[in-house]
C-alpha cells in the first residue's frame, strides 16, 4: 500500500471514530432527556403544573420524542460515510424477512401493552385520579422477555441488508439506549410492583429469549 493509501485509510478510520463519538453523544443526550421526561418526578411536576391538561402529557411527550429524534438520525445522513456491506440478491431476502419479524414482534408486543396507552390516547379519557394503577403484563410476549418491544426493535435494526459505518454507530447507540432504558424502566416497575416484579425479573430474560436469565 502506498503512503497516500495509508494516509487515506487512516483518515477514513479517524472519521469513522469521530462519527461514532458524535452519534453516541447525540443519542446519549436524546436518551437522557427522553428518560428524564418519562421519570416519575417529571410526571408529578407536570401533573401539578398542568392540572386536568396533564391528560395530554403522554401525547406531547411522544411528539417531542419524535421531533427531537430527527437531528440524531440526520447525523447519520449528513456525516461522511462508507458502506461496510450490501447483501446482494437473494441473500437480502432472509434479512428483510428478519426485519419484518422484528417489526411485527414489536408491534404485537405494543398491542398487548396497549397502543392507546403507549400513544397517550387512552389517557385523554382518564384523569390521574381515575386512571388507577397500571397492570403488570407478564403473559404473551412478556412471558419470554421482559422488553419484547425492544427485542423486536433490535432485531429490526441489526438485520438490515445494508450496513454503513454511520448506520452501525447509530444501531449500536440505540441498542445501548434500549438496554439502559430498560434498566431505568425496571427501577420504576420495582418501585410500583415490588416483589411481584422482582420475581418476574428473576425468571424472565431481559431481551433475548433463553432458558436461563440473560439480556
Amino acid at each position: 500500500m502506498t503512503t497516500n493509501g495509508v494516509e487515506s485509510e487512516l483518515m477514513n478510520t479517524m472519521q469513522a471514530i469521530l462519527n461514532l463519538i458524535l452519534i453516541l453523544l447525540a443519542t446519549a443526550i436524546y436518551g437522557l432527556v427522553h428518560s428524564l421526561l418519562a421519570s416519575s418526578g417529571a410526571k408529578k411536576l407536570a401533573a401539578a403544573w398542568m392540572g386536568p391538561a396533564y391528560n395530554w402529557y403522554r401525547i406531547a411527550y411522544n411528539i417531542f420524542a419524535f421531533i427531537s429524534l430527527l437531528p440524531v438520525l440526520a447525523l447519520a445522513v449528513i456525516l461522511p460515510d462508507s458502506v461496510i456491506y450490501n447483501a446482494p440478491f437473494p441473500w437480502d431476502i432472509p434479512l428483510v424477512l428478519l426485519q419484518l419479524i422484528g417489526a411485527s414482534f414489536s408491534f404485537a408486543a405494543s398491542m398487548q401493552t396497549g397502543l392507546g396507552t403507549l400513544s397517550g390516547i387512552t389517557q385523554l379519557t382518564h384523569t390521574p385520579s381515575t386512571a388507577g394503577k397500571d397492570r403488570l403484563v407478564t403473559d404473551g410476549f412478556y412471558r419470554y422477555v421482559r422488553h419484547p418491544i425492544y427485542t423486536g426493535a433490535i432485531l429490526f435494526l441489526w438485520t438490515s441488508p445494508q450496513l454503513t459505518f454511520n448506520a452501525m454507530a447509530l444501531k449500536a447507540a440505540f441498542t445501548l439506549y434500549f438496554i439502559i432504558g430498560g434498566m431505568v424502566e425496571e427501577m420504576k416497575l420495582v418501585a410500583e410492583f415490588g416483589d411481584v416484579y422482582r420475581a418476574y425479573r428473576m425468571k424472565t430474560p431481559m431481551l433475548i429469549p433463553w432458558p436461563k436469565k440473560s439480556i
